[in-house]
């Protein structure tokens, strides 16, 4: 645990519901949850996930205070026979359920501004175990609230994440900051990689040392999600010493890595090219088949992109291609709509009518049919079109992705489309 060197921090989250052990749904918050804890410079020790069971949940939280100094809980706080969390956290510490008049009012009070009649069922929601400290809702109808169970602090927040996310931020880190837990944020450095895969980024910083050492300082962490890796160097403490080393370990990490990443600060790619475009004034246009305008909608989310994008084409049948962008019949006949011809034509006609400094075009096969021996479903052509002082250029490049499923191929070329206009925009503001 890397916090304060005066005060030692053991947290651990556990999340409740039928639905999750059942796998129905996907647990969220204890990720979110975790990756908060770290942005604060605490690391969670232990995650839980627990049916809605009295005797279960607080067997756990017994075990869990044995040893943790924080538990949060996140679920469990509707007005449903289901919903045991303030009876399971009662009964682990030896005490019984109270009503809150200042719950029971704003309960009350927030029913009548929505317009509906309280149901009965809903005075559960102003039941919590004796001693405990009510946290408010600000989304929803069901309050958490904090207690102590020997010397571990507990807090019980609702499973709704646009609830429970503003209730751990507004109410349970302010509570943290007053009971003295570190919460001053560790020195760290981000960078987001692309064009690598994580199998090979872990060979390369293999061979560069110990870098992945549980004990190094600083401590890497990565994770990589289509085809983007995230990686963080965090100090140890926040001594010169380990902010000297952090330092040097970045510049390090850029000599080994600076081909691959693209942003130290900017993890969502078109935000990072949506910066750049806007910055060097570089207009822009896509012409999409296989992706049906995934990557104008992933760039048209960058505020301000209006500077420089106008309008895109999505031209999904090859009459589309060459009524729109001027592709030749005969080059699609020859080649098909999924090949470096094509792309290229599809790219400058885009530019050309588009009037732009800059297009990306591409075509692929998403599957999970249409794919060929030459051909296969995931093999995606990509075009770039580049003008600088009156001059054209137009590359285009391959990627054959791996055949998981229809939604991952197109994920997949969303992200290499923008990467590569990325790549064109910074080399364009370079001239």
């Amino acid at each position: 645990m890397h916090v304060d060197p005066k005060i030692s921090c053991h947290f651990s989250l556990l999340s409740l519901g039928d639905e999750l052990v059942q796998g129905k749904k996907t647990d969220t918050n204890s990720p979110w949850l975790a990756k908060e804890l770290v942005e604060l410079g605490l690391e969670p020790e232990e995650l839980c996930t627990l049916d809605d069971g009295v005797t279960h949940i607080c067997a756990a939280l017994l075990r869990l205070a044995e040893a943790a100094d924080v538990v949060l809980i996140t679920g469990g706080l509707g007005p449903t026979l289901d919903d045991v969390t303030r009876e399971s956290v009662a009964a682990a510490a030896g005490v019984g359920l109270a009503e809150d008049a200042a719950a029971l009012a704003w309960l009350s009070g927030r029913f009548h501004e929505m317009g509906r009649e309280m149901a009965a069922s809903n005075l559960r929601q102003v039941l919590f175990p004796e001693g405990a400290r009510v946290l408010p809702n600000e989304k929803g109808t069901a309050p958490g609230f904090h207690m102590t169970i020997g010397n571990t602090e507990v807090f019980a927040l609702p499973g709704p994440p646009r609830e429970m996310k503003p209730m751990f931020r507004n109410s349970v880190v302010p509570i943290l900051e007053s009971l003295g837990k570190s919460l001053e944020l560790l020195p760290r450095a981000r960078f987001y990689l692309h064009s690598t895969s994580e199998s090979v980024f872990a060979e390369q910083v293999h061979g560069a040392g110990d870098w992945m050492a549980r004990d190094a300082n600083p401590l890497l962490a990565v994770t990589a999600s289509h085809g983007v890796l995230s990686v963080q160097l965090t100090a140890r403490d926040r001594t010169a010493a380990s902010n000297q080393k952090l330092e040097q370990r970045a510049r390090d990490f850029r000599s080994l890595f600076g081909d691959f990443i693209y942003s130290e600060a900017e993890s969502r790619p078109a935000f990072a090219l949506g910066a750049t475009l806007i910055a060097a004034g570089l207009s822009v246009t896509m012409a999409e088949s296989c992706t049906g305008g995934g990557i104008a909608a992933a760039l048209t989310d960058v505020p301000g992109i209006s500077a420089v994008f106008e309008r895109s084409f999505v031209t999904y049948s090859n009459a589309a291609k060459h009524a729109d962008l001027g592709v030749p019949e005969q080059l699609l006949e020859a080649n098909g709509a999924v090949s470096s011809e094509v792309v290229a034509a599809m790219a400058r006609g885009a530019a050309e009518r588009a009037g732009t400094d800059l297009a990306l075009s591409v075509s692929g096969i998403a599957g999970p049919g249409g794919g060929t021996e030459h051909k296969p479903v995931g093999l995606v052509w990509f075009g770039v079109y580049a003008v600088h002082k009156g001059e054209a250029t137009v590359h285009t490049v391959s990627h054959r992705f791996p055949n998981a499923d229809r939604a991952q191929v197109r994920t997949w070329a969303v992200r290499t489309g923008l990467m590569l206009l990325l790549q064109s925009a910074r080399d364009l503001a370079k001239k």
